[in-house]
């Protein structure tokens, strides 16, 4: 994809206003249709994270929601449309969490203009940024897993997520890249390289548990967030040919 392409002009324009994603349709007028339907969305959407869509029932879901089954075939008419009304959902929800950290990169990287120790303190900021985004929420726990599954198994709502979601964020992030490497941002260079610094973050929250018992911690905090995010910058900015930025310490301004 073209960094300057429609694609992210179109995330970037929306993201301010909080989504890029149509709000999906309310109920059909039954009495508590809004609460019920906003119950099973978000009960499938963590029922499908840990099981993926043929691993959970129609009964499961039902339960879980506490509501009748009626209630879902109601609503989404079965199992495969809400599915994908799940997938819509989540674009919309992740949508405000990631658009700012993504129009600051963009913006940061454009003033840098190609200064070598200004493009340090985008990677910088951006890590940091991405980090306490993807550890630091707890609904990105259960969001994190159903993007995994999508990653690992596509189903036919793969594209959606890519167009919404996964291409504006890489081809943000390749920008970077290129500036950093001075190169074209379609070189595959650059999309292995902005495949490589995304997937760094995502593997922390992928892989909570076995980084938690390697290092006798119950979960991530804010602190241990700051110190990934402090042995992971050094590595990056070295990775990219940018030269390492200045020691924090306690009282200096970052």
């Amino acid at each position: 994809m073209a960094s300057d392409g429609p694609i992210v002009s179109e995330f970037n324009t929306v993201a301010a206003e909080g989504s890029s994603v149509k709000p999906a349709k309310r109920g059909r007028g039954r009495p508590g249709g809004d609460t019920s339907r906003a119950r099973i969305l978000s009960s499938a959407g963590k029922l499908f994270a840990s099981r993926g869509y043929s691993g959970v029932s129609m009964r499961e879901l039902a339960q879980a929601a506490k509501v009748n089954l009626g209630a879902i075939s109601y609503h989404f008419g079965g199992k495969r449309k809400l599915y994908h009304e799940t997938t819509l959902q989540l674009i919309e929800d992740i949508g405000p969490v990631f658009g700012p950290i993504i129009r600051r990169l963009r913006e940061e990287v454009a003033l840098a203009d190609g200064d070598r120790a200004a493009l340090s303190g985008c990677v910088e900021a951006f890590l940091h940024g991405m980090l306490h985004a993807v550890l630091g929420r707890r609904s990105m726990r259960w969001q994190m897993a159903f993007l995994l599954r999508e990653f690992h198994q596509p189903s036919r709502e793969f594209p959606m997520l890519l167009r919404d979601r996964i291409g504006p964020m890489h081809d943000t992030v390749g920008t970077l890249v290129a500036a950093a490497l001075r190169l074209d941002p379609d070189d595959p260079v650059v999309r292995l390289g902005s495949q490589a610094l995304i997937g760094q973050i995502m593997s922390f929250g992928a892989c909570r548990s076995v980084v938690c018992a390697r290092l006798g911690w119950d979960d991530y905090t804010r602190d241990r967030i700051d110190l990934i995010a402090s042995t992971l910058i050094p590595a990056t900015l070295a990775s990219l040919g940018l030269p390492p930025r200045p020691t924090r310490t306690e009282g200096t301004p970052s």
